[in-house]
């Protein structure tokens, strides 16, 4: 029995460092190809490792860098995008963004967002949406742990008491900061536009009435997406329109 259980902890143990090394000689070999100015091929092993092991806020980034080097300016803002998504404050994301931006057709208006906002989205952003989850569930425990010395140890009761108030405040914050985290990670309300140019229409077919022209670059509120092929949408390039675009020509957030 014990020479079995050896064996499993070994492969196991193997198994783990395998994973481990392929996934740095991985991301070594995307580094080592956009070092090299072979962008597609870092764009792959990005994309790959994105698949594999989930939304990640430094793969966003370089994945948008390789494709921005690759002249694929649309594909680099959604990936800048989705990067600022996981943290809204990165600086690098916002300023490769905000670069880019500049030198696409249409010209995006920047929202100025409330000092409130700015400070609770920072303060979400510290940890990652299953942290603060773990950080809320061990909060809670510990404010019923505290509770239970409270209501059965009288000679704690003051200093229990008031550790149960602080658990459970970071409770409730660990708690919001998840659910937005979750929110905002899993919001699909928002999509860039991949295409050099696209056509806004007034219904959802090609004989509908041409309302405006947008291009590659610009971030478009998905507004209905129930149909196949035409997907509604709010542009704002300086002018506010909505309309029908093809869903082939864009991709969500």
């Amino acid at each position: 029995m014990k020479k079995i259980l050896y064996t499993l902890l070994l492969s196991a143990i193997t198994f783990a460092s395998m994973a481990q090394e392929s996934a740095v000689y991985t991301k070594d070999a995307a580094d080592m190809a956009y070092s090299e100015a072979r962008y597609s091929d870092a764009i792959a092993i990005y994309e790959s490792l994105l698949a594999s092991e989930g939304p990640s806020l430094q793969l966003y980034y370089n994945l948008g860098n390789a494709y921005y080097r690759n002249g694929q300016p649309g594909k680099a803002i959604l990936n800048y995008e989705r990067a600022l998504k996981i943290d809204p404050y990165d600086e690098d994301s916002k300023a490769n963004l905000e670069f880019v931006q500049e030198r696409i057709a249409d010209k995006v208006p920047h929202d100025d967002v409330p000092f409130y906002t700015r400070w609770a989205n920072s303060l979400f952003s510290i940890l990652s949406k299953n942290a603060w989850a773990i950080t809320g569930v061990v909060t809670f425990v510990l404010m019923l742990v505290s509770l239970f010395f409270f209501f059965f140890k009288q000679n704690v009761r003051k200093t229990t008491l008031i550790l149960a108030i602080v658990c459970l405040i970071f409770t409730i914050i660990a708690n919001v900061a998840a659910y937005k985290l979750h929110d905002r990670l899993s919001d699909t309300h928002e999509a860039v536009i991949l295409d050099e140019m696209v056509l806004v229409k007034s219904s959802p077919d090609s004989s509908g009435i041409e309302l405006t022209k947008i291009h590659e670059g610009l971030k478009v509120k998905v507004i209905d997406n129930t149909l196949k092929e035409w997907v509604r949408i709010e542009a704002n390039n300086g002018n506010r329109v909505v309309g029908w675009v093809k869903s082939k020509s864009l991709e969500t957030i």
